[in-house]
Order: C-alpha cells, then sequence, then structure tokens
C-alpha cells in the first residue's frame, strides 16, 4: 500500500531550499562556472535573461565575482516567496535596467527583447516543458551568444528520487519535478536537432552531524530530506523515514573533516 502525502507547497519548499542553501557547497563552483563562461564569450554590457532567478542569491553572487558588467537584467520567477528579496536585491545592486516577470516561462513565453546570454539555474525542475522551454530560450539570443542551464546530473537526489517514489501516492502535484536530470535535458535537446555541450560539476552537501541523535541536527535532516523528496519527511512512517536516512548517509564521504553527500550538478550550454 502506498503512503498518501502532500507535496511542499510554496512556503514549505522556501523554507527547506533555505536549510539546502545553507549547507550547500555547491554555489563557489557553480559561480566559478559562470563567470568563466562569461568571460570566455560575452562583453561588458551584455543583456541577460535570468529564467527563475529565485532571490537573487546567484546574480549577487557574480556581480560580485565578474568584471563582465551586466547592461540590462530579465528575469522571471514564479514564486511568490522569492519576488520580494529578488526586487530587494536588484535595487542593492543598483541595477537600472531590469524587468521582473513573475509569471512562468514556457516555451510560448513571448518577448520582443534579443539576449546575449540565457540562465536557467535549476529551475527547469518546475517547468511542464524543461526541454522546449531551454529550446525556446535559446532562440532568444543574438549570435555569438549562449544558453545555459545548472541541472542535476543522474546522481543523488535524482537517483533517490527514483527508488522512492513509488512509496508515495501523492494529493497534491510536486512543485519541483526531481525526475529530470542533465541526461533527460541533453538527449531531450538532442531529439529536438539541437546540439548541447556539458560540464559535470562536483558539487557537495555539508552533512557533518546532522546523523547524530541531537533535536536541532535531526530538524536540519528533516528539513532537508523534506526539499528533496518534496514532502515532509516528518510525516512519513518510522521505517520509511530510517531506509531514507540509511540511503543518504551510505552515500556520503568524509573529507577534511566534514562529512560530504556529492549532488554532481551539471552544466548544459547551448551556443549560438
Amino acid at each position: 500500500m502506498k503512503i498518501p502525502v502532500c507535496s511542499l507547497n510554496e512556503t514549505r519548499y522556501a523554507e527547506t531550499f533555505e536549510v539546502f542553501v545553507e549547507r550547500s557547497l555547491e554555489y563557489p563552483l557553480i559561480i566559478q562556472e559562470l563567470v568563466s563562461v562569461i568571460h570566455d564569450y560575452l562583453q561588458s554590457g551584455f543583456r541577460m535573461l535570468d529564467i527563475g532567478a529565485g532571490t537573487g542569491h546567484l546574480i549577487k553572487a557574480l556581480s560580485d565575482e565578474s568584471s563582465v558588467r551586466i547592461g540590462s537584467y530579465t528575469a522571471f520567477e514564479p514564486n511568490p516567496s522569492h519576488i520580494e528579496s529578488l526586487k530587494k536585491t536588484l535595487v542593492d545592486l543598483n541595477f537600472e535596467n531590469y524587468d521582473v516577470y513573475t509569471e512562468p516561462f514556457s516555451p510560448d513565453t513571448s518577448l520582443a527583447t534579443r539576449f546575449d546570454f540565457v540562465l536557467f539555474s535549476h529551475s527547469l525542475y518546475w517547468m511542464p516543458e524543461p526541454v522546449r522551454s531551454m529550446l525556446h530560450a535559446a532562440k532568444l539570443i543574438d549570435s555569438g551568444g549562449i544558453a545555459m542551464a545548472f541541472i542535476q546530473g543522474p546522481y543523488g537526489v535524482h537517483a533517490m528520487f527514483h527508488l522512492f517514489e513509488s512509496w508515495f501516492e501523492r494529493s497534491t502535484p510536486m512543485l519541483q519535478n526531481n525526475a529530470i536530470s542533465s541526461h533527460e535535458l541533453i538527449q531531450g535537446l538532442r531529439e529536438l536537432g539541437a546540439d548541447p555541450e556539458m560540464r559535470i560539476l562536483a558539487t557537495p552537501i555539508d552533512l557533518t552531524g546532522l546523523f547524530e541523535p541531537e533535536p536541532e541536527a535531526k530538524l536540519v535532516l528533516s528539513e532537508l530530506l523534506s526539499f528533496c523528496l518534496q514532502l515532509e519527511f516528518n510525516l512519513l512512517p518510522a521505517q520509511q523515514r530510517a531506509d531514507i536516512i540509511q540511503y543518504v548517509e551510505g552515500g556520503c564521504v568524509e573529507k577534511e573533516g566534514k562529512l560530504l553527500w556529492y549532488l554532481p550538478n551539471a552544466a548544459v550550454y547551448l551556443k549560438l
């Protein structure tokens, strides 16, 4: 018999995502890759389309680290929990030429503006048609531009999703589709005639101390696993919780005094 569960709503998604971000060590590698691509392909004053901009965490880090300046910035961010933080970030960065759209981006989205750079940072999971959405966005780029997507590789959370999702009967749909990884994205783009490139990034999350019996450790681990599975982990039966925790702990490695769970991300590119 399947376990009835409710998927995370937008508020709980945002809360568990913040816990994930606090423990994730992926962002320095993502920023490094992003800055490298921008320096290799773009010039100061470039026009950027950021699809799934979130709270503005990434655009702030990019602005801090890159000497190649953004000329105009267009963002799509449909999560109401992120909009206020995103707009505040853009004001704090003194961006003058920017637009923020609160509706989802899709293959039917029509924009009169052309761009030099399109970024999907872990946002393709939210789209009913992620492959067609990335290809459509790439068609908004002028010659010499590049579309780039950060997306989970076919490891870690993606593998866990396929392993455990059959246990659950969801009464509400997931906001984030963990069934898609770089593997499905690359194959889908090729089937549509595109020629994507990919680079795998060895990005870990720090789980040091989270398998200890202290209540605070258990709470943080529960929030992290709620985010990964897109449900309230602490409401699952005890046996299922134990099995999932064992799966995650078994995939960790000790390195320099930390317990790391590697969730390799991929940077997928479409160049025009």
